[in-house]
């Protein structure tokens, strides 16, 4: 269960890294079960711990995408892409939000 992986973990005093991957994982389960307000806080509190690592702010992004908000989108994905500039998926998804802002204008 990952939230007994995150009390356990905070308990040891793990590193913000493996924080912050821990609280990616629980994002991710709760977004594939489209909870995506639940999914959004972990993100966040995954990024308190650690705000370098370029899945965070993707995942949060690809929820905020999903719900519409397009400019908040935009700065994670951007983020993403200056973190991990050489990840394809990270940069279609930046160009798709991209696009979507320009078609709304």
């Amino acid at each position: 269960n990952l939230t007994e992986k995150i009390s356990q973990a905070k308990s040891e005093g793990q590193p913000g890294d493996i924080m912050a991957q821990l609280y990616n994982e629980v994002g991710l389960a709760k977004y594939m079960q489209v909870k995506f307000k639940e999914a959004l806080k972990d993100y966040d509190t995954g990024l308190t711990y650690c705000g370098t690592i370029a899945a965070l702010h993707y995942n949060r992004a690809t929820i905020l995408y999903r719900m519409g908000d397009f400019e908040e989108a935009l700065i994670g994905f951007q983020t993403a892409v200056k973190l991990d500039p050489t990840n394809e998926e990270f940069s279609l998804a930046q160009k798709s939000c991209m696009d979507c802002l320009h078609s709304k204008t």
